[in-house]
């Protein structure tokens, strides 16, 4: 029903998946999250075979290598892979092409459409409407209440993590020196927390390390760029969702389709999973029928 073709997609290798008993009506570009820059991943192998065989291409790409251990590489960076793979994809198949992304590739799939107006659509599995900081600040505290901890837990938590952020905000590589005063604080706080049995849950190591990370787009603003988006848009949540605020998400697409006149945005809810449509070993064989349906329904209708 379906056959997948090893190509290459601006020099890094590729998996390109067709069907094979009907033809190719349209194609997506698949799009990664921040764990992982594989184009061969449970998620993508997933999306090939539930789609292809309703007459979609599905393209997984290599994204391309950062030459620095970072947080994440720069969205511009990744930005410019997918367009990379968009235009090679139209390139087999001259037909309408759009973007499936999965937590920070939902970022990057809006990046792209904005380059690329004759986009068909965008997939987004778990789209944050607000910042990287604000998404892994709502990620902390609703960890720690989970846990059973409560209020003056959740208040370390989040100090822990805005004293952090603040550090990071803005700086580049190896700017905050070991020895400087918002260095020492922050490393003072973390020693200080260290024993707390709920440390650990904030996400933070005791030890930053001697070269701090850079991390690029802490305050991405979302909303603005949302807003240029003109496609029809699927949003897709796990109902357990516990990585974003979904509700202030919705909220934040629901005033950019207003502002840019775009119709076309639903939202659906996968039940009984969270932030990962499937199980927690993320295998194939775990993730979730009802995403696969949504999936499909989406795209028979």
């Amino acid at each position: 029903m379906i056959k997948a073709q090893e190509i290459v997609v601006d020099g890094r290798p590729a998996l390109l998946t067709v069907p094979t008993e009907v033809p190719v009506r349209s194609g997506v570009v698949a799009l990664h999250g921040s764990s992982s820059s594989s184009f061969e991943q449970p998620i993508f192998e997933h999306l090939a075979s539930t789609l292809a065989p309703l007459g979609v291409a599905v393209l997984a790409f290599e994204r391309a290598p950062w030459p620095y251990d970072d947080v994440d590489i720069p969205f511009g960076v990744q930005a410019e892979g997918a367009v990379a793979a968009y235009q090679e994809l139209k390139a087999h198949y001259d037909v309408p092409v759009g973007f499936w992304g999965v937590s920070q590739g939902t970022w990057v799939a809006a990046l792209a459409a904005q380059q690329l107006p004759d986009t068909a659509f965008l997939l987004l599995l778990g789209c944050a409407g607000v910042s990287p900081a604000e998404q892994m600040r709502h990620a902390t505290e609703l960890s720690v209440r989970r846990a059973g901890y409560g209020d003056e837990a959740v208040a370390g938590a989040l100090e822990i993590r805005d004293e952090v952020a603040e550090l990071l905000r803005g700086k580049g590589r190896g700017e905050v020196a070991r020895d400087s005063a918002e260095r020492v604080a922050v490393d003072e706080l973390l020693q200080r927390q260290s024993g707390e049995p709920w440390f650990d849950l904030a996400g933070i190591p005791v030890d930053l390390g001697d070269e701090l990370p850079v991390w690029h787009e802490i305050d991405f603003a979302s909303e603005p760029l949302y807003a240029t988006v003109k496609c029809p848009v699927l949003l897709i949540h796990g109902e357990d969702e516990a990585n974003l605020p979904v509700p202030e998400t919705l909220e934040v697409w629901r005033r950019a389709a207003a502002a840019s006149g775009n119709t076309r945005v639903e939202s659906v809810r996968i039940p009984g999973v969270g932030h990962w449509p499937g199980t927690p070993d993320r295998s194939v064989e775990g993730i979730s029928e009802d995403y696969s349906a949504i999936l499909r329904d989406w795209f028979t209708r």
